[in-house]
């Protein structure tokens, strides 16, 4: 019995129509008579195998898996509206007006952009609002990823020196400590740069309190009031920044590609040019512009001889770079274990979250790879880069980040925002989609 032909949903999409498949299916059958005749079937070479199934997909990492937060630090999170009780009490009042003070920060964070100064959180009532909100909820963020990211990328020394640019109420050391248990042993000295000097007392009263309660020594904050390009008087090793490049574009009219070239090398002036370690990594909002920031500063890093070696498995051009109409580079998941007490405040504010996103990129000097490559060369690492897609006849799909491009991996499989894969290299011609430009790989 003949196999029925059908257009397939993509085919459909690429303009070509029944007749066009049938002839081209009554070509290939003929190539094939004519092939057998030439070759007995016991002497037919085996061909290698292109078809693609749902088993073939191999799990290799996950951004956001939950499990991998230590308990410890679910602990802490459940209970930073009470740490933070700790150190600056509320009044009945204060706690009363605070749902509306959050709410009147959100317009002055995004509506009124526009009107804002970068030293905001210099103002009491607007900081200890950001604080219940916006720093607790950039932890959650903070703390999912650091914890899921490969763990070699803080494989540091003792005495290591950090720096976190724009550090506010020290978001980023609170959420390295939470996240990496293996990094409390060590006698780390953390520079913490921003202009508000307020801020980073709050935030360092914070994590002195978290240490008490996770009874571990402290690392040593060393507070900097400054803008980027402070001195220091110490090069670090490892440089973060989390939710800060995208707050000076606003200040600026200059181009992207002005902005990322500018803030790469202000990044790079901290580093001693000597150090074959050093490492560096950059969070921002995962909104379109946010993330072209990124994409854009990747590229500058490596041409200075560093490797990207998260999210990207791969070192060759971003395929999603966050042109105007394209796909842009950001990652997903759901907040529904968050802690109650945050979905609670966030609920009054009138500011609920059911997703969390970012961006990101993570880089290393002086490595030629990046990431864990597969054993064998006939496949290769996918990044997923989307959520779950509902597609033409049925089906459903993700776009992923790879070496081959933008792909729109087509699969029955669940799989998540995030997810490093492994599936199997082809050679063939991929077929293209229409709207996005994707490869179009069926698994």
């Amino acid at each position: 019995m003949k196999e029925k032909i059908e257009l397939k949903w993509y085919e459909k999409r690429q303009g070509i129509t029944l007749k066009d498949k049938i002839n081209s299916q009554q070509r290939k059958n003929e190539a094939l008579k004519k092939q057998s005749k030439k070759t007995a079937p016991y002497e037919k070479k085996s061909q290698p195998n292109r078809s693609f199934s749902g088993g073939t997909i191999k799990p290799l990492e996950d951004l956001f898996c939950a499990e991998k937060i230590p308990d410890d630090a679910k602990r802490i999170l459940e209970e930073f509206d009470t740490i933070v009780e700790s150190t600056h009490p509320l009044t009945s009042r204060q706690k009363v007006l605070l749902p509306g003070q959050i709410r009147s920060l959100s317009h002055f964070l995004t509506d009124e952009r526009g009107e804002r100064r970068l030293g905001y959180m210099n103002q009491t009532v607007l900081l200890s609002a950001y604080v219940h909100y916006y720093t607790w909820w950039n932890l959650v963020r903070l703390v999912r990823l650091f914890s899921n990211v490969d763990a070699s990328l803080f494989n540091v020394s003792d005495s290591s020196v950090f720096l976190d640019i724009g550090s506010g109420p020290l978001t980023v050391p609170i959420s390295l400590f939470l996240s990496r248990p293996e990094l409390r042993k060590k006698r780390i000295t953390f520079y913490c740069l921003d202009i508000s000097q307020q801020a980073m007392a709050f935030g360092e009263n914070i994590f002195l309190s978290i240490a008490a309660r996770l009874k571990c020594e402290p690392w040593n904050i060393v507070r900097v009031r400054g803008e980027l390009g402070e001195s220091l008087k110490e090069k670090p090793d490892f440089i973060i920044s989390a939710n800060f490049f995208n707050e000076l574009c606003d200040d600026s009219r200059e181009p992207p590609e002005f902005l990322a070239k500018k803030y790469t090398e202000q990044i790079l002036s901290y580093f001693d040019r000597e150090n074959k370690n050093a490492r560096c990594v950059i969070v921002e909002p995962g909104d379109p512009r946010s993330a072209r920031l990124v994409s854009l500063m990747r590229g500058f890093f490596m041409r200075k001889g560093f490797a990207p070696v998260s999210p990207c498995t791969h070192s060759c051009p971003c395929p999603m770079e966050g042109k105007k109409g394209g796909k842009w580079c950001n990652f997903v998941f759901k907040t529904d274990d968050a802690p109650a007490a945050l979905k609670k405040i966030s609920e009054k504010a009138e500011l609920p979250k059911e997703r969390a996103v970012l961006s990101f990129a993570a880089f290393r000097k002086n490595i030629s790879q990046t990431g864990d490559s597969p054993a064998k060369e006939e496949f290769m690492a996918v990044r997923i880069a989307s959520e779950l897609i509902r597609l033409p006849g049925g089906k459903s799909g993700y776009y992923a980040c790879s070496e081959k491009g933008l792909l729109l991996v087509v699969t029955s499989r669940q799989l998540l925002s995030g997810q490093k894969i492994s599936v199997p290299r082809t050679e063939k011609h991929l077929p293209i989609d229409k709207k996005s430009g994707a490869f179009i790989l069926e698994l």
